[in-house]
């Protein structure tokens, strides 16, 4: 088994020295260019919120059932998550979507382009394994809800990444970066309790639960000059 894979590795470096990967991927990408737009601009004008994205989930799984991949629709009982596969054996490599709008500006953060670049990911794979005849996997994953919704997080509990060699996805930003830097992020509630008191006749018996928030967050604040420069510290008064 490890030989085989080995074989396969070796044979896609030396194919790879002669452009010839790149080839065939692009060009099964830039043979679907305009279909891919039309993808994008259809989930663009359609913004839908966290596990309501029914047109988005609809628009991809047609697609690439179309283009000859085994779709599993409501996938692991989720209403708006799919998985498209072509191929067969390891690796088995995953692309992933998101396709969920923000309340009230739609897509300003690029969902519908991280949907058609997963697509194209995935049909460029499918082409190189349809021309190589290679033994291999490659999953398209729509995952809902990354806007507050945990959408990755309810895949990933119900086993949707079992048999996953390696998954990755792309984020659209003004510059163009391999390998960005990510925070991990941890919430913290706090609520503070006073006590009512008289403000004129017996100040003294009140506590201020909004002198004490206040104070709180100003230590918090002043921490930040002894934090390294990758943590960030934010808070919400509500």
């Amino acid at each position: 088994m490890g030989g085989a894979r080995y074989k396969n590795c070796r044979t896609q470096i030396m194919a790879e020295k002669d452009g010839f990967v790149t080839k065939v991927v692009s060009g099964a990408i830039e043979k679907e260019k305009e279909s891919l737009k039309a993808l994008s601009h259809e989930i663009w004008s359609n913004p839908e919120l966290n596990y309501e994205e029914v047109i988005a989930h609809k628009v991809l799984t047609d697609y690439l059932e179309a283009k000859g991949f085994a779709v599993d629709r409501e996938f692991c009982n989720i209403k708006t998550a799919f998985r498209a596969r072509f191929g067969s054996g390891s690796p088995n490599v995953c692309v992933i979507c998101e396709y969920d709008a923000l309340p009230t500006i739609g897509h300003a953060c690029g969902h519908n382009l991280i949907s058609e670049a997963g697509v194209a990911a995935g049909l460029g794979v499918k082409a190189y394994l349809e021309t190589t005849g290679l033994t291999g996997t490659i999953t398209v994953l729509g995952t809902p809800a990354e806007e507050g919704g945990g959408g990755k997080i309810l895949l990933i509990e119900r086993g949707a990444l079992k048999g996953i060699d390696v998954s990755m996805m792309v984020h659209p930003a003004p510059f163009e970066i391999i390998m960005p830097n990510h925070l991990s992020c941890a919430q913290l509630t706090v609520e503070f309790t006073g006590k009512a008191a008289h403000a004129a006749a017996f100040p003294w018996e009140g506590v201020n639960a909004l002198d004490a928030a206040v104070l709180a967050y100003t230590n918090v604040s002043l921490l930040r000059q002894q934090m390294k420069p990758s943590w960030r510290v934010h808070a919400v008064f509500t």
